[in-house]
Formats: C-alpha cells, structure tokens, sequence
C-alpha cells in the first residue's frame, strides 16, 4: 500500500514539472511574439542589433551563405507583418540579378526561414523545413510577382517606340 501511495504522489509531481515547463514555454513564446511585433516599421538592423539571438541562428541557419545575406542586407527595408509571419528584407537594386534576402520569422513558432533570390532562382534555407509558413512562400511569389513587374514596366521604358516607315 505504502508504494502505491509514494509511485501516485511522484507522478502528480513529475505531471506537475511538466506542466509548470509547459507554461514556461507558453509565456516565453508570448513574451516573443509581442516583442518582435514591436519592430514592425523599422529596420532590421535595428532588431538585429537588439535582438543578437536572431542573428546568431540565422549565422546558424546559413553557415557560409551568411555572408550572402549581410551582403543583401546592406540596402534594408522596414519590417513588415505578412499574416504572423514578421518579414525582413535586403537588396541589391542595381546590382546584376538584383540579388534579394528575404527572412520571414513565424511569430507562434518562433522559427526563422530565409530565401536569398538572385535572377530567378532562389535558395531556401528554414529551421524547420517541412513547416515553411505559406504566408512565407507566398510574400517570396509576391515578390518575384512585383519584381517581374518591375523589370517589364523598365524593358519596355528603355525600349523605342516602333514606327513603321511606308
């Protein structure tokens, strides 16, 4: 009788832990998300440099390639929110390829994805790659969507205008 009673009160308090971690995890992935929505609107220099934890996974996430990123980031523009995904992005305007670095970081998951376009490939680089944000994938189609846009609306600027001589 006397080990069942000690084996009942060692699983309500291993049970206990566990939830107690539970909500530990809970309230950091909170504390997260509504500290990162704060940089919407701002640079990504400025998160980077308040938040080293981001940049420290991305050199992580993109070993070699990080110096790709940094290169692309040079040009940044504001911090948008596309769904809960919160988007950083660089680029390379009037560079050959008009190289670009988009990182989305999913608000609810706390994880980073990355896409370093250049010409029309890309390179997708993610800390869970099977969980991808469709939010994610779809602001990279937008943007490969505006940028094909872009370079038409310039082809047919810089084109002159046809006259036919009779």
């Amino acid at each position: 009788m006397w080990h069942r009673f000690c084996f009942c009160v060692c699983l309500v308090c291993s049970l206990l832990v566990v939830a107690s971690e539970n909500v530990a995890w809970a309230q950091d992935s909170v504390q997260s998300v509504s500290s990162l929505k704060q940089y919407i609107g701002q640079m990504p220099s400025e998160l980077f440099k308040k938040e080293p934890t981001i940049q420290s996974r991305l050199q992580k996430l993109l070993g070699k390639e990080y110096e790709r990123l940094q290169d692309r980031f040079s040009n940044e523009l504001p911090i948008e929110l596309f769904g809960d995904v919160l988007i950083l992005r660089g680029e390379k305007p009037f560079t050959p390829g008009n190289p670009k670095a988009i990182v989305g970081i999913g608000l609810f998951t706390n994880k980073i994805h990355c896409a370093l376009v250049e010409n029309s490939g890309r390179s997708i680089f993610s800390e869970e790659p099977k969980k991808i944000p469709n939010e994610f994938n779809r602001f990279i189609i937008i943007t490969d969507k505006r940028s094909q846009e872009e370079a038409d609306k310039k082809k047919k600027a810089e084109t002159p205008p046809h006259t036919d001589k009779k």
